[in-house]
Parts: structure tokens; C-alpha cells; sequence
């Protein structure tokens, strides 16, 4: 019989990567072909202000902006894998002993159990083996359990059903994040490496080891504090707050040294509000290196990845990285992936705001 023994496997198809953020919707859609990861579209659409008081999986205005974005992709009929929208996923790694597989569900379950702050029967919860461990004659099951309300998933997925979206499959966003960290930085895999997603609402720090995520954190602490703080220390309009922050953020362009007056006192106490904002998040990334360490009686870090839409105000890699003796760097996601740079050069300026939409779109499904 002549022909490839690859003629027989089943071919996979990537699923189209959809992250539902609060203040920007992205789109990534991959193929996979014999040159290897091609970017066929990226398209992101900007949203209002959002309701801060508005629970994320009750996120009305979504499907409209969905809407729009498959829209301009002609992507509709796409299957899609979108990031989970609500609160504190809990995302946890354990260990357990080697018992037979058929006993493991029982045993995450057991120890699920003593994790969740809710009641079980109200979780949606999955599990992987991530590897195995050895001390001495000990061997142990590396787990990483993931859970969340019911309510929470159901909520978010019917508040989709009204546009039809063939959605498949959801991720919680520190997975879909890892995914991408695999994909481009496999030379640090195998040591602790750090990556901290900050998006307009919250931040997700996630460190990872021997290409096990090991521990993830969420905080409330997001770009939009940073907006806020600027329209209330600077007595403007929150859209003249935004665009402070984004075009000038820890720059100082916009007063020269010689510069007197209310412009030059505005860009001083500018900088002054936004490092107290930014402070906060590297104080919140310290504690979670220090926890991580003290946990896992780990050593050092030298690489840490920043994500999101936050790190690419001007000044804020600097700023960050003044506080860390690791490298710390600005994601791009498109780094292993084939682009046409004239296509998508807008898009490649934006890079890390597409770190979480690249990982969902690395997923894949039979065809």
C-alpha cells in the first residue's frame, strides 16, 4: 500500500480563540500547516466603559460586541473556545499518591472538597495529570485541579445563546495563558518562570516549572484603577484619563524640563497617581513570588512575562522591572506563529493584548 502513515491519523482543526475581556473583545484564529502555526486573523474590538458593579458573567453587552467582531472576520460559523468571564476560578495544584486511575476522580474529588468554598454539587470541575514526582520510595501524582460555580459558567454561556455561537469549549484564562507561554518560551520552561497577565479589570499571576503551572493567583487590580485614579487626582473626565494613560503614561512626554505652570504640575502629580497604581501591582506580584518560594521551597526567578493591555503603556515595562532582579519581558504571542507583518502590523503594535485570545486559539478539535 503506498502513502504516509500520516494518511491515517485524524487531521485536527484549531479552534477559533475568542477572549471576552471588559474593555476589548479579541479574535485569533490559527492553522497548522506543514510550515507550521499560521495566523489567518486576529481582530479586536474595543468596548464602552464598562459597569465595574456589573458581575462578569452577567455581561450583557458582550454579545453585541461578538456580534460586530465575528462580523468583520466573516468567522461566525467557526467553533470557538472562549475564556471563563467570572470571578476566582480556583485553580490549584496537588499532589496525591500513585493510586490506580480509576480511584484518581474519587480522590480529587475528596480533596476538591477541602479547596472549594462552596458546596461541591454547585461546582464545575475538571482535573489533569501534569506529572509525576519522586522522594525516595514516594512516588506522586502531579494534579491540577480547576472549579467554579455552576451558576457562573451557565450564566456566561446563556447570556451567548441569543447570538447562537457554536461555542466547545471554555478555558479559564492563567490555562489559556500557559498555552501560550508553551508555545514561545520553551527555553525556560524548566525553570520557575512568572508570567502576569493584567487586563483592564484584573490581574492573573501564574508561575510555572518544568512546564507544570504550579500556582496562579487573581487580584481585582486592573487598568481601570489606573484610569480612575487619574480622572479623580486630576479632576477630568474619565475618556481624558484614559487617554493619559495610554499615551503618556510613566513618560514623561508632554512637559520638557524647562516647561512652568499647570502643565508641567499636571505630568508631575500624573506620574505620581499612576506609579502608586502600578506599586500596588508589583507589591501584589512580590507577594506572589514569595508565597510561591516559601510554598515550594523554590529559588529564584529570571524571567518574568508581562501580558495584557496594561503593559503596553508607555513606561510601565521599565517601571515594573525596576523592582525585579529577573528579566522581565513584554509578551508577544505571534513570536512562533506566521504572520504577514503588512496584514497585521496594527495588530503586532497591540501583541500582548492577544496573549490570552492566541492560548484559546491553540486549542484544537477533531474535524
Amino acid at each position: 500500500m503506498k502513502g504516509s502513515l500520516l494518511a491515517w491519523v485524524k487531521p485536527k482543526r484549531h479552534l477559533l480563540g475568542l477572549d471576552i475581556g471588559r474593555s476589548a473583545i479579541k479574535v485569533v484564529q490559527l492553522a497548522s500547516t506543514r510550515k507550521g502555526l499560521v495566523l489567518k486573523y486576529a481582530g479586536l474590538t474595543e468596548r464602552p466603559p464598562m459597569d465595574r458593579t456589573a458581575p462578569p458573567d452577567q455581561d450583557g453587552g458582550a454579545p453585541l460586541a461578538l456580534h460586530d467582531v465575528l462580523k468583520e472576520g466573516r468567522l461566525k460559523r467557526q467553533k470557538i473556545a472562549i475564556n471563563f468571564g467570572g470571578r476566582n476560578p480556583i485553580i490549584r495544584y496537588i499532589l496525591l499518591p500513585k493510586i490506580p486511575k480509576d480511584e484518581l476522580a474519587e480522590a480529587v474529588r475528596w480533596e476538591a472538597k477541602k479547596l472549594i468554598p462552596f458546596p461541591i454539587e454547585e461546582a464545575v470541575m475538571d482535573y489533569l495529570i501534569v506529572g509525576e514526582t519522586q522522594e525516595r520510595e514516594l512516588k506522586r501524582i502531579e494534579v491540577l485541579l480547576v472549579a467554579t460555580e455552576r451558576t457562573a459558567v451557565m450564566s456566561q454561556i446563556g447570556s451567548l445563546k441569543r447570538i447562537n455561537l457554536p461555542i466547545v469549549a471554555m478555558d479559564v484564562n492563567p490555562l489559556a495563558l500557559f498555552n501560550t507561554v508553551k508555545l514561545n518560551y520553551k527555553s525556560d520552561l524548566d525553570e520557575n518562570l512568572v508570567f502576569v497577565d493584567i487586563g483592564a479589570e484584573k490581574m492573573d499571576i501564574s508561575i510555572s516549572k518544568r512546564s507544570v503551572l504550579r500556582f496562579t493567583r487573581n487580584v481585582q487590580l486592573g487598568g481601570e484603577d489606573i484610569t480612575q485614579a487619574i480622572a479623580q487626582g486630576l479632576g477630568v473626565e474619565r475618556e481624558e484619563a484614559e487617554q493619559l494613560k495610554r499615551q503618556k503614561g510613566l513618560s514623561g512626554a508632554g512637559a520638557g524640563e524647562g516647561d512652568a505652570g499647570p502643565s508641567k504640575d499636571q505630568n508631575v502629580r500624573r506620574l505620581e497617581i499612576i506609579k502608586a497604581e502600578v506599586d500596588r501591582m508589583v507589591l501584589e506580584t512580590q507577594r506572589s513570588m514569595d508565597y510561591y518560594r516559601a510554598q515550594f521551597r523554590e529559588g529564584s526567578v529570571k524571567k518574568i512575562v508581562l501580558m495584557g493591555g496594561v503593559g503596553l503603556m508607555p513606561g510601565f515595562q521599565e517601571y515594573f522591572a525596576s523592582y525585579f532582579d529577573a528579566n522581565v519581558e513584554l509578551d508577544d504571542p505571534f513570536a512562533e506563529i506566521l504572520c504577514d507583518e503588512t496584514a497585521f502590523r496594527e495588530i503586532r503594535l497591540m501583541a500582548p493584548r492577544f496573549s490570552t485570545g492566541v492560548g484559546l486559539a491553540l486549542r484544537t478539535t477533531d474535524v
